[in-house]
């Protein structure tokens, strides 16, 4: 008869449970809205976000809310932000002070130029996570210009970005996606197997973060005549361009072939 489990056990259960929803729950939030602690003269805002090893983060500021935008690994997770004051759209002597972090970080965009957007670029050179803390300040302001508008600014990753309506994230797809990933897909096949592939119905494009997923499934014969079937995935830069690539051999003697 199995023992059953003391009161420390399912205390200890109910924690760990309790910490592994959390954790979950932090991941997928990319938004945050400030601490106000109020306050005239100065403006000041603190942000402290963690980034994944190698990865790539924009750390977008407006007003009194927070956007996170990360490029490769893990999604990047806000710890918090507190300002004393919302940011104006046009703040007076805005600037950037970084605090701490072992990678790079820079003042992207201001927002006097920006829609009233400020982007905050961390480049990490490291493993693991990583937290970054950072300062924006200004010296008073206006928001001159309407009320803000056009979404979060979306960086394309390639030089360039902009705004786009209801939110601006995810940025618009291209119409390319699927076609380039199998493209890409054959040519490592037919370098790697010497062979022909056969893609099987029409995957459709998935939202990642800053990326576009693809993932699908093909028959191939290799330069023996050996057939087999793999599934394939390919991570897409929004503008129809490939970020990485690989496939498995699912079924089948094709090539002697391991994940690539």
């Amino acid at each position: 008869m199995a023992a059953k489990p003391s009161a420390q056990e399912m205390l200890l259960v109910e924690v760990l449970a309790a910490t592994v929803l959390l954790a979950v729950s932090s991941w997928g939030q990319n938004t945050i809205n400030a601490q106000v602690t109020g306050g005239g003269g100065n403006g000041k805002c603190t942000f402290e976000v963690r980034v994944d090893g190698g990865g790539v983060a924009n750390v977008q500021i407006r007003g009194n809310q927070g956007y996170l935008q990360t490029r490769g690994g893990v999604p990047g997770q806000w710890k918090r932000l507190k300002c004393n004051q919302p940011l104006p759209r046009n703040p007076y002597n805005f600037r950037f002070a970084g605090v701490d972090g072992r990678g790079r970080q820079y003042m992207l965009k201001d927002p006097a130029s920006n829609n009233g957007v400020a982007v905050i670029r961390i480049e990490d050179n490291g493993r693991g996570m990583e937290g970054y803390t950072g300062d924006i300040m200004w010296n008073g302001g206006n928001n001159n210009g309407g009320q803000w508008n056009g979404g979060w600014w979306n960086d394309n990753w390639n030089g360039g970005g902009g705004f786009g309506g209801g939110g601006g994230y995810p940025p618009p797809v291209a119409g390319n996606l699927v076609p380039n990933c199998q493209n890409n897909i054959r040519n490592k096949i037919s370098s790697q197997l010497g062979g022909s592939v056969n893609f099987q119905g029409s995957p459709s494009p998935r939202p990642a973060a800053s990326f576009v997923m693809v993932d699908g499934t093909a028959n191939v014969r290799d330069r023996q005549g050996r057939q087999g079937q793999i599934a394939y995935h390919c991570s897409m830069h929004p503008n129809g361009n490939v970020a990485e690539s690989s496939f498995n051999v699912t079924n089948g003697p094709i090539g002697g072939a391991q994940p690539r």
